[in-house]
């Protein structure tokens, strides 16, 4: 399915440009503070293992071939890769050179390349990189971070990305339409988040907006329409546990062997 991408918009930009850097203020300390977040981690790696589970192998030769787009400082890629295998072929993609650089730090196998750039140029990345018909696509906290306006563009394009069969991953928090939701997310960020990131010196305002885009972010039937307005099928949701429940979100979505025209 061939789309036709819209000129990017110049405050656009900026407004990525000037969060990717509030995101490399963050990145020193971002690690630790995912760390004290209980149930990140599982969250991360049981996302990734089902959509491998999923997953239509080339055959048993050929590594699995995959996206982590905002793969930030490498904790989802890391889930991604224990998920496919040391053999796979996985791309990290952010717009944060600070996490980047946190990410390329750590041991990779020979199969792991981590690019710059925003998840609105995908396509222009698939195709310098050769990572064209992917098998699949894991994205986790990355949606909210596009401007509104753009999503429908960035799932479109991860659709197009993914060999037909192919899954995408998407984990991320919605809150909106859920009062209960939306107060618990509300607390723990103001009680618990925030101080740990002054006492720990992890850049309070990156936390200050993680608390804000998630309010704003999409409620899970939006994001459903903007699946399956990309021709994305086999829809389905998982909410995360503890108190998570309700706020944290998985939803794997397959990319049928024919695309509907």
């Amino acid at each position: 399915m061939l789309r036709k991408r819209p000129a990017a918009v110049g405050h656009v930009e900026t407004r990525g440009a000037q969060l990717a850097d509030e995101f490399d203020r963050a990145a020193d300390r971002y690690d630790l503070l995912t760390r004290l977040n209980p149930g990140y981690h599982d969250a991360l790696h049981a996302a990734a293992r089902e959509m491998v589970s999923l997953l239509p192998r080339r055959s048993r030769e050929e590594p699995l071939v995959l996206w982590d787009l905002g793969c930030g400082s490498g904790l989802s890629t890391r889930a991604v890769l224990d998920a496919a295998g040391e053999d796979a072929r996985v791309v990290g993609l952010d717009a944060s050179a600070g996490m980047l650089s946190r990410a390329r730090a750590k041991a990779w196998p020979q199969g792991v390349r981590f690019v710059q750039a925003f998840a609105q140029a995908l396509p222009e990345v698939a195709s310098d990189h050769g990572q064209r018909d992917a098998d699949g696509a894991f994205a986790a906290y990355l949606l909210r971070n596009v401007p509104e306006d753009q999503r429908d563009e960035v799932v479109a394009a991860i659709h197009d990305e993914v060999r037909p069969g192919g899954w995408v991953t998407l984990q991320d928090y919605h809150v909106k339409g859920d009062r209960v939701a939306q107060a618990v997310w509300t607390a723990v960020c103001w009680a618990l988040v925030m101080p740990l990131a002054v006492v720990l010196r992890g850049n309070p305002s990156i936390y200050r907006y993680l608390w804000r885009s998630v309010v704003d972010n999409d409620s899970t039937a939006q994001l459903q329409a903007r699946l399956e307005r990309a021709g994305l099928t086999d829809i389905r949701w998982r909410t995360g546990t503890g108190w998570q429940r309700g706020i944290l979100h998985t939803v794997l979505a397959r990319r049928p062997e024919k695309d509907l025209t």
